[in-house]
């Protein structure tokens, strides 16, 4: 019998568990206890949906996998870091595609003075990255690339779902893109240039809240208007 209860009640105190290790004890540990947080909600998305989308347990195995070689040497396995990545927002791509549809990217939408300056400090916080990694990293320009192009497209996807306004909670989808920003922007600081434990706390912390919400997106959205099902998506 399923008990969505137990699984949030193992979301949130592994959740408590990760922030006091990233907090208190060395960084080392989150190798062990940061898997539990993929691992919680991957049993909270089994527990309450009744048609699983493998493609969700995956793109959280994934980022699992991802976190551990970012906890054992950032730039000694960048590549695979970057692979890693890159097949992560990849999947989160696949997940979000039945949510938008031809019509819902209009480029009128984007000339308006909030949506204009969301855009620009999208492409700062990238271009950002981008110059931050690069001098530590040369040979891996390709997967610099491939992992910046992934990360754009799932949030070019979040925003046009979000602005469509034809979904439900689609302000979950909308953080979680904001989240992925300011995590890899947070990283490239804190593995490449100066390290701080206040950031390894906020990535965590804002790490965990972004798959959360994509994960509440997921599980709680639904059409605005009932006549959107009927409408052709990718």
């Amino acid at each position: 019998m399923k008990n969505p209860n137990f699984t949030y009640i193992f979301f949130y105190s592994s959740f408590l568990v990760v922030i006091i290790v990233a907090m208190f004890f060395n960084e080392g540990l989150l190798l062990y206890f940061k898997p539990m947080i993929p691992l919680s909600l991957i049993l909270l998305y089994v527990n309450s949906v009744k048609k699983i989308n493998f493609l969700f347990p995956v793109s959280l195995l994934v980022l699992a996998i991802t976190n551990i070689f970012v906890s054992l040497d950032f730039v000694r396995y960048y590549d695979v870091i970057a692979i890693l990545i890159t097949s992560y927002y990849l999947l989160c791509v696949f997940l979000s595609r039945e949510f938008i549809s031809k019509q819902d990217i209009k480029l009128n939408k984007l000339t308006s003075p909030p949506v204009v300056i969301s855009i620009i400090l999208i492409v700062y916080v990238m271009f950002s990255i981008a110059e931050l990694a690069l001098p530590k990293i040369k040979d891996s320009l390709a997967g610099v690339i491939s992992a910046l192009i992934s990360m754009l497209l799932f949030s070019a996807i979040s925003f046009f779902i979000y602005l469509s306004d034809k979904y439900e909670k689609a302000i979950f989808l909308f953080v979680a893109a904001c989240c992925t920003l300011v995590v890899n922007a947070l990283l490239g600081i804190n593995e490449l240039y100066y390290y701080s434990r206040i950031f390894t706390v906020l990535i965590n912390i804002v790490e965990t809240l972004g798959i959360y919400f994509f994960t509440r997106f997921l599980l709680e959205t639904k059409p605005v208007n009932k006549e959107f099902l009927k409408e052709k998506y990718f």
